[in-house]
């Protein structure tokens, strides 16, 4: 009898750290769903300054290409990510854990439409000024 309230008193103070536990874990998701907010306002920092700063823009459904002083800036998908490569060469990572995503062309720059693996839905309209500099420099 005394080993059996032994046990169950053990096995009392184990149960009461499992709501701590859960807690723990909770917390844990909505730090992650900050960093990737983070991450995305990093992304798209990166992105409106490179735009910005290209000569030229190709919009695809899957990737995006800019040119800038003779080179190829391409973002595309790899695997789960979205990576950044110059010249199809290097492999930088830009945005983890993508679920979806579509790059898709709008007057004067790029819409970016993504959803992560937390189904966040991320979305900006980015605009260039290739066609205002070319507008300027005929007048």
């Amino acid at each position: 009898m005394l080993e059996m309230l032994y046990a169950f008193s053990i096995f009392l103070l184990i149960i009461s750290f499992f709501p701590l536990t859960l807690k723990y874990f909770l917390d844990n998701e909505q730090f992650e769903l900050r960093t990737k907010r983070m991450e995305w306002h990093v992304f798209v920092n990166q992105l409106k300054k490179e735009l910005r700063l290209s000569e030229e823009l190709d919009v695809y459904d899957q990737r995006i290409i800019l040119k800038k002083h003779g080179q190829n800036i391409i973002y595309e998908r790899y695997g789960a990510n979205l990576r950044r490569r110059v010249d199809s060469k290097g492999h930088e990572i830009v945005f983890q854990q993508v679920d979806t995503f579509q790059f898709s062309r709008i007057p004067d720059g790029v819409k970016l439409t993504l959803r992560d693996l937390y189904n966040q839905t991320y979305s900006i309209s980015i605009y260039s000024y290739i066609n205002l500099e070319n507008d300027y420099a005929s007048q």
